[in-house]
Formats: structure tokens, C-alpha cells, sequence
């Protein structure tokens, strides 16, 4: 049953997108309004069902090949539906059905309370400033290294504007859908069931490694092999690190609104088309130093950040 529900809600989405009028907003919005609205039911009926059923509050009674069967079961068919969703409209409309999957497989097969897996609304404004201190470090940090480091070397002002109202509107559906369904099934299903039979450290590169992959479909068409390998390489890292914060904080909430942040705030900057032009023309030692080096020192940071400042919440 839970199989059929969520191969039926990746249809109903996208047959929504199918039918939305081409070339218009509506063409990504409806079928995007349609993810958060069906939101709502799941989350219904969890609260009626927890109140009624007996659910475990710890992970018990699988053994280790279950267990390793089961996550890549649950990778393979968020896959089987994110690779036509991304080919077709170059959306992620699998989110929502892979959090009714997440949901009902947690609740109905396994008999254990959300909360096992992360889902903790406790202290939530705690949880909500760790979320916006992990994503600036991260992710902030390092855009203004690089930002510094393109005016140093082009004389260019790097921006040119950010979009306010393509933050705001995509903002709902990154945390929702896109941090709930993402974070809920690397971190906080697969690597709490790993490290149950593997050390830290190994339930934290598998899900990245995975984590990795899941992201190639992005680059299947058009064809790029190079920036396929470089996108499955750079979310392999980012996954380490948010598997190293959840290993630390037990608690999905802080990266959901973290990765809601890093979908919707970075891609609403518009860049200088001028500074882009004068990076291009730079030598390629400039070049990738530009690139890696404030992605190095922002992880190194972050890292000290984690180990330091990050406690079970």
C-alpha cells in the first residue's frame, strides 16, 4: 500500500504539471502548489495515527542485511521517480510522494515515532538558529570569500541584484517538500538505520556517497559527463558535513531549514555578468582557486562550528 500511494501521488503531480498551460508560471507553480497542499493530509493523518497506534521511540528488530536492503529499496524508488520527474519538467516533483513514503514506511511498516528519526519540533527557534547558523557558515561564508575574491581579482562588483520575490516564493517549497524529503530519507532514515550496525563515520559516507549520486540526474540531459562528475562530488562533501551535523544534533530541523535556505537564497542572487566575463578570461589556477578555496575554509570553519558548538537538541 504504501508503494501504490506514492506512485500515485508522483503521478498526480506530474500528470498536474502535463497539464499546466505551457509557458507560463503556472507550468511550475501549480504542480508545486499541488506538492504543499498534499502536505497537509500526511501530516493529518500522522498526528491521528501516533495518538491511536503503538509506536516505538528507538530502532529495533532488523538485522543488518534488512536493513541495508531496505535504504537502498527506498533509494532505488525515489530514484525511479525523481529521474523522469527531472527529464520532464526539470523539477523535483518526487518530494512530496517521497516524504508520504518516508512517513508511512516509518509509521506503518516499522511501528516507530518520528522522532527516532529526527523529526523533533522541541525547542524549535533553537533548532531554527542552528539551522541559519550552519546554512551561513556553509554556504554564506563561502559566497562571500568568493565574492571578495572576484572583486579582488577583476575589479568587478560579483553582484548585481537578488531576487526578493524568487526567494520568498520558493522558500515553502524548498523546506517543505525539497528539506523534509531530503533530509529525511540521507540523514535521518538511512544514516540513523546504518549506524546502528556501521561506526559513525561509515553511516555518514554512505548516505553521502548516496547522496552524491542522487543528485547526477541534473546533468543526463544535456549530456555533461565533467559537470555531472563535479556536482555528484561537491553534494558527496556537502552530504558529509550535514551527516556530520546530524550525528551531533540528532534532530532533522535545523537541516531542513538549512536546506530550504541553501535551495531558495543563493539561486535568487544575480550575478554580474561583466565579473563573469572577466573570471572566464582569468587563468585557470585563478579560476579554481576561486572556486575551491572559500568551499574549503567555509567546511573548515563549519567543521570547528560542529564540533564544538552543535549538542543533541
Amino acid at each position: 500500500m504504501t508503494i501504490v500511494i506514492y506512485c500515485l501521488l508522483a503521478l498526480a503531480i506530474m500528470t498536474s504539471g502535463c497539464f499546466s498551460p505551457a509557458g507560463t508560471e503556472l507550468i511550475v507553480y501549480f504542480p508545486i502548489a499541488l506538492s504543499i497542499m498534499l502536505l497537509i493530509p500526511v501530516y493529518v493523518w500522522q498526528r491521528s495515527y501516533r495518538r491511536k497506534a503503538e509506536l516505538s521511540i528507538g530502532l529495533f528488530g532488523k538485522d543488518k542485511d534488512a536493513v541495508i536492503s531496505q535504504v537502498f529499496v527506498l533509494f532505488t524508488l525515489a530514484m525511479s521517480v525523481r529521474i523522469p520527474s527531472v527529464l520532464l519538467f526539470g523539477e523535483p516533483y518526487e518530494k512530496t510522494p517521497l516524504i508520504y513514503l518516508l512517513v508511512l514506511t516509518m509509521l506503518l511498516l516499522e511501528k516507530t515515532d518520528l522522532t527516532a528519526f529526527g523529526f523533533k519540533t522541541k525547542n524549535l527557534g533553537k533548532s531554527l538558529f542552528l539551522g541559519f547558523a550552519f546554512f551561513a557558515l556553509l554556504n554564506g561564508l563561502a559566497s562571500t570569500i568568493r565574492y571578495v575574491l572576484v572583486y579582488a581579482f577583476t575589479n568587478q562588483m560579483p553582484i548585481q541584484s537578488f531576487d526578493l520575490v524568487l526567494s520568498v516564493s520558493s522558500m515553502p517549497f524548498m523546506i517543505f517538500c525539497v528539506g523534509i524529503s531530503e533530509e529525511g530519507l540521507f540523514r535521518g532514515y538511512m544514516q540513523t538505520h546504518l549506524q546502528r550496525f556501521f561506526s559513525s563515520k561509515q553511516a555518514i559516507f554512505i548516505q553521502a556517497a548516496l547522496f552524491g549520486v542522487w543528485h547526477f540526474v541534473w546533468n543526463l540531459y544535456p549530456f555533461g559527463p565533467l559537470d555531472m562528475a563535479m556536482y555528484v562530488a561537491t553534494t558527496f562533501f556537502i552530504g558529509l558535513l550535514f551527516g556530520y551535523f546530524h550525528s551531533k544534533t540528532k534532530n532533522l530541523i535545523p537541516l531542513i531549514f538549512a536546506h530550504g535556505l541553501w535551495n531558495s537564497v543563493p539561486p535568487s542572487i544575480i550575478q554580474s555578468e561583466a565579473a563573469q566575463n572577466f573570471v572566464s578570461a582569468l587563468g585557470l589556477s585563478s579560476q579554481v582557486l576561486m572556486s575551491f578555496l572559500p568551499f574549503v575554509l567555509s567546511a573548515l570553519v563549519t567543521v570547528i562550528f560542529i564540533k564544538y558548538y552543535v549538542k543533541e537538541n
